[in-house]
C-alpha cells in the first residue's frame, strides 16, 4: 500500500513560527537601526554592537529554528508512514504563486545582502578603538584612558595588539570570545595580567612606522624635579640621549638602540611572568660569537629545559608602555608643578600631593573626596592664615591631584603604576637595571657594562629651573644627587630609594 501524500504548510510546526517571527522581526530591526547608524553623527560602540552583531545573530537563529522545524516534521511524516510533500513546488501556470515566488526571492536577496553587509560592519565594529577602549566598561577603562592620552592616541589598537594579515585576525576573534565570557561572567583578573602573551612580535607592527635604520642620533631631553620640602624646591637636570643605532657618518654601532640593531641578537630569560627578574643573558655577535651574562646569586639556569622560555629581546622590553603608560605620581606632579597647575608657593603640596595619591581607596568618587578635604584640612590646620590668602590655588591644587589621579588610578580595577611597570628607565621601576645591575657576570668574570655615560650625558644640572642658572658642560658632568648622599649613588640602584611604593 502506497503511504498516502500530505501537503504541509512551511508554517506547520511551533518552531517554524518562532524561527519566522524572529527573521521578519531581526530584519525590520536591523532597517530601523541601520538608518539609525547611517544618519547619526556620532560613533556609539553599543549601537554598532547592537546592529551588526547582535540583530544578525538573532536573525540566523531564527533560520535555524526554521530548518530544524522542516527536520522535526520530517521526522514525524515518516514515523506515521506518510510522505509529504511541502507547497514549495513551482507552478508557472499560477499567476498569484509566481507573484509570491519572486516576492519570497526577493526578500531573501535583501535578506542575504542585509547579513553580507552586517557582517562586513561587524568586522568594522569589532576592531574600531571605540569598541576596544568602551564597549567593556570598565574592565577596559585603564587602558582606554592611557591610549587617549599616549602619544598613539590616533593609531588604531588593533594595529599593535592585531597587525596586518589574517591569521593573527583570527587569533585574536577566538581570544575575544573568551575575553566576552570572562566579562560576561566578571570571571576576569584585576588588574588584567600583563604583559600580553599572545602580542605578536613588535618587528612585525612597530617597525611598521619605526624601523631600525632610523634608530640613530642624539636627544636633548630637560627634566625639572620638586623634591619634598617645604619650599617644593627644584632640581634641572638636562640629559644628552644617545638614541643610538648604526651611526649614519661613522657607521658605528652605539647608544640606546644598540639592542635592536638587526646584526646583534640579545637574548634572555626572565623567571617571573612579568619579565622584571632576568638572571641569564645572551649576546650574540654579527660574526657568531657569543657571550652569556649570569647572575652569580641566583639559581643556576640551564636554557635547554622546556621550564624556561628564552626570548628574543624587542621593542617591547623597554618600551612596554608605548600607549598604556601609568604615570607614577612623582612624575606627574613634576609635570604639574611646572606648569603650575600646582602653585610651588603651596607648603609642602608635592609631598603632600604624594601621600594623597597613593592612599588607598576603594572607589573614584571616594579619592576625589578624601583628596579635596585633606588638602584643604591640611593648609587650615598647619598654615591658617595661607589657607585664607591662597584659597584658590589650594582649590586649583585639589582639581590638579584629582585630575591626576583620574589619569591613573583605577581602583575598581587594582590598577595603577604600581601595577604596570614601566621599563623605559630606571626611576621607580628598574626597567634598564632588570640586566644593567652591575652584578650579571660572564665566564671571565667580566660584568655587564654599568656605565651611565653608555646611554646619555649629564649636559647641564642644578638646584634651578632657569636654564642659565645650571652647571653645565657640554662634554658631559658626573651626576650629583639633589639631596647629600656623599657618593652612595655610585655603589646602589636609583630603584633602592626610587621604589613603586614611594611613587618618588
Amino acid at each position: 500500500m502506497m503511504a498516502s501524500v500530505k501537503k504541509r504548510t512551511l508554517w506547520g510546526h511551533p518552531l517554524a513560527a518562532l524561527g519566522g517571527a524572529l527573521v521578519v522581526a531581526g530584519g525590520a530591526a536591523f532597517i530601523i537601526m541601520l538608518l539609525v547608524d547611517l544618519t547619526s553623527g556620532v560613533d556609539n560602540p553599543y549601537r554598532s554592537l547592537v546592529t551588526f552583531v547582535v540583530i544578525p545573530f538573532v536573525m540566523t537563529m531564527g533560520g535555524v529554528l526554521f530548518g530544524i522545524s522542516i527536520v522535526f516534521q520530517m521526522r514525524n511524516a515518516r514515523r506515521r508512514g506518510e510522505e509529504v510533500k511541502f507547497n514549495f513546488s513551482i507552478d508557472p501556470s499560477s499567476p498569484r504563486y509566481m507573484r509570491n515566488l519572486w516576492l519570497f526571492l526577493g526578500l531573501l536577496a535583501v535578506l542575504v545582502l542585509a547579513m553580507a553587509y552586517s557582517g562586513s560592519k561587524a568586522y568594522e565594529a569589532t576592531d574600531s578603538t571605540a569598541f576596544c577602549g568602551e564597549m567593556c566598561h570598565p574592565v577596559m577603562e585603564p587602558q582606554n584612558v592611557t591610549y587617549r592620552n599616549s602619544p598613539h592616541a590616533r593609531v588604531p589598537c588593533v594595529a599593535c595588539h592585531i597587525g596586518p594579515g589574517a591569521s593573527f585576525y583570527v587569533k585574536s576573534k577566538f581570544d575575544g570570545i573568551r575575553q566576552l565570557y570572562n566579562t560576561y561572567f566578571d570571571t576576569y583578573p584585576r588588574p588584567i595580567e600583563t604583559p600580553v602573551q599572545s602580542l605578536r612580535p613588535a618587528q612585525e607592527t612597530c617597525e611598521g612606522c619605526h624601523w631600525p635604520q632610523q634608530f640613530y642620533g642624539k636627544k636633548l631631553v630637560s627634566r625639572t624635579y620638586y623634591r619634598t620640602d617645604e619650599e617644593n624646591s627644584p632640581w634641572s637636570i638636562d640629559l644628552l640621549m644617545k638614541i643610538g643605532g648604526g651611526n649614519p657618518r661613522t657607521g658605528k654601532q652605539e647608544g640606546i638602540h644598540w639592542h635592536m640593531l638587526t646584526e646583534n641578537r640579545v637574548e634572555y630569560i626572565a623567571t617571573d611572568e612579568k619579565r622584571q627578574v632576568i638572571p641569564w643573558i645572551r649576546q650574540i655577535s654579527p660574526s657568531g660569537d657569543t657571550v652569556v651574562y649570569v647572575d652569580p646569586d641566583a639559581e643556576p639556569i640551564d636554557p635547554t629545559s622546556p621550564e624556561f622560555e628564552i626570548r628574543k629581546f624587542d621593542c617591547m622590553d623597554c618600551h612596554n608602555r608605548p600607549s598604556h603608560d601609568f604615570p607614577a605620581p612623582a612624575k606627574a606632579l613634576n609635570l604639574a608643578l611646572s606648569t603650575r597647575d600646582i602653585s610651588p608657593d603651596l607648603p609642602y603640596v608635592r609631598q603632600l600631593g604624594l601621600d594623597l595619591l597613593n592612599a588607598d581607596y576603594d572607589t573614584r568618587d571616594e579619592a576625589h573626596s578624601a583628596i579635596s578635604f585633606e588638602l584643604k584640612k591640611y593648609y587650615e590646620d598647619d598654615y591658617p592664615g595661607l589657607a585664607d590668602s591662597m584659597r584658590g590655588n589650594i582649590q586649583q591644587a585639589a582639581q590638579s591631584l584629582i585630575a591626576i589621579y583620574d589619569e591613573g588610578f583605577f581602583p575598581e580595577m587594582n590598577t595603577d603604576y604600581r601595577a604596570r611597570e614601566n621599563n623605559l628607565s630606571h626611576f621607580v621601576n628598574d626597567g634598564c637595571f632588570r640586566c644593567h645591575d652591575g652584578i650579571k657576570e660572564d665566564s671571565n668574570g667580566n660584568k655587564l657594562s654599568t656605565d651611565c655615560q653608555t646611554c646619555h650625558l649629564i649636559v647641564a644640572q642644578g638646584p634651578s629651573e632657569n636654564a642659565e642658572d645650571l652647571e653645565s658642560d657640554i662634554a658631559g658632568l658626573e651626576f650629583r644627587h639633589p639631596e647629600d648622599i656623599d657618593e652612595a649613588w655610585k655603589e646602589m640602584l636609583c630603584t633602592e630609594c626610587h621604589t613603586p611604593e614611594s611613587g618618588y
